[in-house]
């Protein structure tokens, strides 16, 4: 799903100046949906030279929470009782990971069946910020 501004960015003709007002026009949550779907780039690309910080800053402070959960997640599967975890039943290892790692586990799911991505860890950065899920105190 692109955003119209993604659409517009992507079309032959583009006027940055226009660009540039409808990257200011956007919420934070559209603007760091582009981010996690990927085609960020291709918008900062098209902005004029003086107003592609609107985005690259924001890009920077979103990939360094994203490299943190990645770092966070390496550090879980390298751990002696995580991989004795996981050598054994897949039940087993599923109610392991809902106990200890809760917040994680759709990651922690996807490094176990080894298909976890770059862009599975930009969605959960996406979702922990702008998820409709709401805590409650039990």
């Amino acid at each position: 799903m692109v955003n119209q501004v993604g659409r517009y960015a992507a079309s032959e003709e583009v006027d940055a100046f226009e660009l540039m007002k409808m990257v200011m026009d956007l919420p934070e949550k559209d603007k760091m949906l582009m981010w996690s779907q990927g085609y960020i780039d291709l918008v900062v690309e098209k902005l004029p030279e003086y107003a592609r910080d609107i985005l690259e800053n924001r890009k920077e402070k979103w990939e360094d929470t994203r490299e943190f959960y990645q770092d966070q997640i390496e550090e879980i599967i390298n751990d002696e009782e995580f991989q004795k975890q996981a050598k054994g039943e897949r039940k087993a290892f599923a109610l392991f990971v809902m106990e200890h790692y809760r917040e994680l586990q759709s990651l922690l799911f996807a490094a176990y069946d080894g298909k976890i991505t770059e862009e599975d860890f930009r969605k959960f950065v996406y979702l922990r910020r702008f998820g409709g899920r709401k805590k409650y105190l039990h």
